[in-house]
């Protein structure tokens, strides 16, 4: 019995946590990150420090985040928080950019964008910020990386060809494919599949997503009412996204593939940044 009552609470524990969204948010000129919970809508702010704190991505299995910050010297690095012990791992030091850490499928790699050799690239470091690995060389604009749910691509932005475009990386080959070739902004936001993928680019004078599939070459615009700045999904037909509203504060939005309806997540001051699922 007692076997049966802790297997349902940590089943409803992470029926909880699978509803929750993290994000960025700046009060009183500081950066923190906090939860938003989906089902009540409760906040919670989980790191506190005088420096930024930014982007962060949720490893379910091993139930840490992984986040960029300005903590160490005012130089943005990696770090990773234990979400059980509330213990913090810095995984970068270097007094270059480290950022926009997100975590492999299977949790084991963290896929980064770093100016450690000059510009911006793409690189991989296992979980505990080792076997660091460069995975871009070019002379322009390299970031911003998101795992494909199959573990077997990255996607990643690049100015290589004079404007920002979205480019695959297949990681056995090391292969690059151009997804995006027109001079709009093209910016890689998520992958909804192993074969569609979300980005924001420029539709009708405003800045939306779209999902396209890469293996049928086709287009969905996602209409929202104001311009998205950064959108993630968790590929159980979810995103969520910032962008204005009426009042000009950037908040949080959630859309649904389903139906196409948009529904709006915070309503406070203090502009929000880079949301992402918890799961």
């Amino acid at each position: 019995m007692k076997h049966l009552i802790f297997y349902f609470f940590v089943l409803v524990n992470n029926c909880i946590y699978s509803q929750s969204v993290f994000y960025s948010q700046n009060n009183n000129s500081n950066w923190d990150l906090y939860t938003i919970d989906l089902n009540n809508g409760v906040v919670n702010r989980i790191t506190k420090d005088s420096l930024k704190d930014f982007q962060s991505d949720h490893c379910g299995c091993q139930n840490r985040i992984v986040f960029d910050s300005y903590r160490d010297k005012n130089t943005r690095n990696i770090f990773t928080l234990n979400l059980k012990t509330n213990e913090i791992a810095q995984l970068t030091n270097l007094e270059t950019r480290d950022g926009h850490p997100v975590w492999s499928p299977n949790c084991q790699r963290i896929a980064f964008q770093s100016s450690r050799k000059g510009n911006p690239d793409v690189f991989v470091m296992d979980s505990l910020g080792k076997n660091i690995e460069q995975l871009t060389f070019d002379s322009a604009f390299d970031g911003i990386p998101k795992w494909s749910p199959n573990g077997s691509f990255l996607s990643f932005n690049s100015n290589r060809t004079g404007s920002p475009n979205v480019f695959l990386l297949n990681i056995a080959t090391k292969e690059k494919t151009q997804v995006t070739s027109d001079k709009k902004y093209n910016f890689i936001q998520d992958w909804l599949s192993d074969t569609t993928i979300l980005i924001i680019t420029d539709v009708s004078e405003k800045r939306q997503m779209q999902v396209l599939d890469i293996k049928n070459n086709t287009i969905k615009v996602l209409s929202t009412d104001h311009d998205v700045t950064y959108a993630r999904s968790n590929q159980k037909g979810k995103i969520v996204f910032t962008s204005r509203d009426e009042n000009g504060e950037i908040q949080l939005y959630l859309f649904s593939l389903n139906n196409l309806e948009q529904k709006q997540l915070t309503y406070t001051k203090g502009e929000k940044k880079f949301p992402a699922f918890m799961e």
